[in-house]
């Protein structure tokens, strides 16, 4: 087996690279910073754990089918039924929100502001139709 050119056999260490440095004299150590404990820190007591705020589902649930009443105005009496539901459970969302513990009264002012206006564009739609039904069914 040979020995490829480059390789040199390990040389031994000198011993004068590991010898302890020389101190001066009447010099103390510092001691590490990081070795040394902090004293206590004073932390402010605490007034106990934070109660958990659900948002109320009735809230969500009227905002929901309030968009749903805006977007389907043109169903003659689906809408009307979408626009007083929403009212409705907005309503009541907005009293649940309204209790400690319970979030979500923007959500249920959105629902019931949504449900109101959608209710405007179905009683006319509603109109028209009762108006066309009627209209038809005497001449048709």
């Amino acid at each position: 087996m040979t020995t490829p050119d480059h390789y040199s056999p390990p040389q031994p260490e000198d011993p004068a690279a590991h010898a302890p440095i020389p101190v001066q004299p009447g010099w103390q150590p510092q001691p590490n910073p990081i070795s040394v404990p902090l004293p206590a820190q004073p932390y402010p007591a605490v007034a106990g754990p934070y109660p958990m705020l659900r948002t109320s589902g009735l809230c969500v649930a009227g905002m929901i089918v309030g968009i749903l009443a805006l977007l389907g105005f043109w169903i003659p009496f689906g809408d009307v039924l979408m626009g007083l539901l929403a009212i409705g459970l907005s309503w009541a969302g907005m009293a649940q929100a309204a209790k400690p513990g319970f979030t979500g009264r923007g959500m249920g002012i959105a629902g019931l502001v949504c449900g109101i206006i959608a209710m405007i564009p179905a009683i006319i739609v509603v109109v028209i139709f009762i108006t066309a039904a009627t209209t038809c069914g005497i001449y048709c």
